[in-house]
């Protein structure tokens, strides 16, 4: 088996430009660690095509074309649910200021869009549905503005295996979520959780609202996703259309769910490096 590491790219210039300042410090502080080929998957949608040209051209990088779209499970009465924009709880017009405020200071927000929302349900779960996932055993999931400044000094993927790290995160990284974008969420979950007949190691009630992971930064053993009970939860979740009426996030699931379902032997910080995810560092 191998491992691999990920992006989900839009098509974009300012993505395209952020994914190239992110592959070339993986190329040099990351691969440079690894003992073993590691594949680079760009998960993308069709309108990507135009923009491959421009995209820094690495051996082993491998294009995964998808599609996103609302569920046809879904019933017609939540599909007219789901707003076009889901409101931002900071810069949008019910903001602490106000929009006419948010507009004069350039931070104006008019809510989340479907493709952010489709975003947070696939790396909820989705993910892991993909047949190329099947190939491999870990992955170091990236944004395109997830920059690696400083050279690994060891193998990341060896290191997972060898202290059997199933989960591992940017320990500063953890954080508080918006109350605005988990509405329900730990509701739905402790229901989930009182139904379920998966060994439940932390009771989700027990976790603080909002509590996250910082996902932007990664690693994870793609058996324990596919094998957990992880995916029955995502799935109920999936269910309730959360992702797009209430814009849940992958970041607060993702606490939730591996802290429910996994042994914290297995959940481990990565170290050593400088990591940047947009304008924020965590060392």
């Amino acid at each position: 088996m191998k491992n691999c590491i990920l992006y989900l790219v839009r098509a974009s210039k300012e993505d395209i430009e952020s994914l190239n300042k992110s592959l070339a410090l993986v190329k040099d502080n990351v691969l440079s660690a690894l003992n073993d080929t590691t594949d680079i998957i760009l998960f993308h949608e069709q309108d990507l095509e135009p923009f491959k040209k421009d995209i820094l051209q690495l051996p082993n990088i491998i294009y995964e074309q998808i599609e996103f779209k609302v569920p046809e499970y879904y019933s017609e009465e939540l599909k007219n649910s789901i707003p076009e924009f889901y409101p931002h709880g900071t810069h949008g017009k019910d903001g602490p200021y106000g929009e006419v405020y948010h507009k004069e200071h350039g931070r104006y927000h008019p809510g989340f869009t479907m493709g952010y929302r489709h975003m947070c349900r696939w790396f909820s779960g989705e993910l892991y549905n993909h047949p190329r996932m099947a190939l491999y055993d870990y992955y170091l999931r990236l944004d395109t503005d997830s920059y690696i400044h400083t050279k690994f000094q060891y193998d990341l993927f060896k290191w997972a295996v060898n202290i059997q790290c199933k989960y591992g995160f940017i320990a500063p990284g953890i954080q508080i979520d918006h109350h605005t974008v988990i509405e329900g969420l730990w509701q739905a979950s402790n229901q989930w959780m009182h139904e379920t007949d998966q060994s439940i190691y932390i009771d989700c009630t027990t976790i603080p609202n909002g509590k996250m992971f910082y996902t932007n930064f990664e690693l994870g053993y793609i058996p324990w996703f596919k094998e957990s009970g992880y995916m029955e939860y995502y799935n109920y979740l999936d269910n309730t259309g959360g992702f797009f009426t209430k814009r849940w996030g992958d970041a607060p699931i993702k606490y939730l769910g591996i802290n429910m379902l996994m042994d914290k032997k297995h959940i481990q910080p990565v170290t050593g490096i400088t990591y940047q995810h947009g304008a924020i560092y965590n060392v």
